[in-house]
């Protein structure tokens, strides 16, 4: 099947599509796409996805071209990656081989070659350029600037959280589910307060922060929180984002997409040279290529854990705070990787999901509570 066909759904293409990201694309747009997904080791056989698979091997580039050829997508979204940091530091030419996606773009080259239309290419970087993982990351941007100009978006996402995958689940810990497990357990967890992650006060105000809640916060912290508001000040900031908006920005950039290929000219030709020198991205209709993905909350990761205690109705004494910077990772922790997330929500008019919705949507006591509390999302 042809890549472009004017009025059929957009055929889809997720690459690490067991992981945990990707089972929440295939799951999300598979009533509205037809959707294909590459694995390496783990194929989606628990849960009910309407998908195609193919098994790919994105450190040899086995598989890569024969699942692009075969079947042939209008969109791929690339979640592929070796995206633990020390197993990266440990060797970086493994990480890069995966991360920089070579062989994924040498085949959708050769489908343009065959088809005469060019795939868009959405692809996940992040938030960490300092140590190996982000380098790579950093380095697989300045490739696709290079070899495949104006098809391609990428969203560069922090910390991604959610609730246990659609389909089935993932081979590591999640970190809310984690944090709530060792909470109702009672069981003692030093968390950093020097890691923050959060966005600029435009996608605040966008996703209805208000300054009252964060108040109300901080007065029920205690003596601590004027402590903790001056470490904030100093310290790294990152910003964790919802993996629903994520699922929701990538169905904005498809129905873009589809809107550009059936308006025909340079975008379903294959890419605007123009658009492309000028930074933006012909095939998706959309002014810029790059976005920040992360959420409207400043948040570390001890704070992430007391929000999940006051959600859940856990007591909070088992959250101890910890710096990082005093303990041996094996890798470095960016020093200030705070977001901009103002691009994204002005292209798109996405609104970003506050931490305290994005709990109810993720954990099952979070919900209950706020059910019996009479609150929601």
């Amino acid at each position: 099947m042809p890549p472009q066909t004017d009025g059929a759904r957009r055929r889809v293409l997720v690459t690490g599509g067991s992981g945990f990201l990707g089972q929440f694309l295939v799951d999300g747009l598979q009533d509205s796409c037809v959707v294909g997904y590459t694995y390496l080791t783990n194929a989606i056989t628990e849960g009910h996805a309407d998908a195609e698979p193919f098994r790919a091997d994105f450190t040899s580039g086995e598989g890569v071209r024969e699942a692009v050829l075969a079947f042939a997508p209008h969109v791929v979204l690339n979640c592929a990656a070796l995206s633990q940091p020390a197993a990266c530091e440990r060797d970086y030419a493994a990480a890069a081989a995966v991360n920089v996606p070579r062989s994924l773009v040498a085949a959708l080259e050769a489908l343009r070659e065959r088809e005469r239309a060019a795939p868009l290419l959405v692809h996940i970087s992040t938030d960490q350029p300092v140590n190996a993982y982000g380098r790579s990351k950093l380095e697989a941007e300045q490739f696709l600037a290079a070899a495949w100009p104006g098809r391609y978006v990428v969203l560069r996402a922090s910390l991604i959280y959610g609730p246990e995958p659609p389909l089935q689940r993932v081979g590591r810990p999640l970190f809310l589910q984690f944090v709530e497990r060792v909470l109702a357990e009672g069981q003692p967890t030093t968390f950093f307060i020097d890691e923050f992650r959060r966005a600029p006060a435009a996608a605040r105000r966008a996703a209805g922060a208000g300054r009252a809640h964060r108040a109300a916060r901080a007065a029920h912290a205690g003596p601590g929180a004027a402590v903790a508001q001056l470490q904030a000040r100093a310290s790294p900031r990152r910003s964790a984002v919802f993996v629903g908006d994520i699922v929701s920005v990538a169905r904005h950039i498809i129905e873009r997409h589809a809107a550009a290929a059936a308006a025909g000219g340079a975008a379903a030709a294959g890419g605007d040279a123009a658009a492309a020198a000028a930074g933006g991205c012909a095939l998706a209709g959309l002014p810029h290529h790059t976005y920040n993905m992360g959420g409207p909350d400043r948040l570390s990761r001890h704070d992430m854990a007391l929000a999940v205690a006051a959600a859940c109705g856990h007591s909070p004494d088992a959250v101890k705070p910890a710096r990082s910077a005093d303990v041996q990772r094996g890798y470095v922790s960016p020093p200030d990787i705070s977001m901009d997330v103002s691009r994204l929500v002005a292209d798109t008019g996405i609104v970003l999901t506050p931490f305290h919705a994005g709990l109810i949507a993720s954990l099952p006591a979070a919900r209950a509570r706020a059910g019996r509390d009479g609150g929601g999302v």
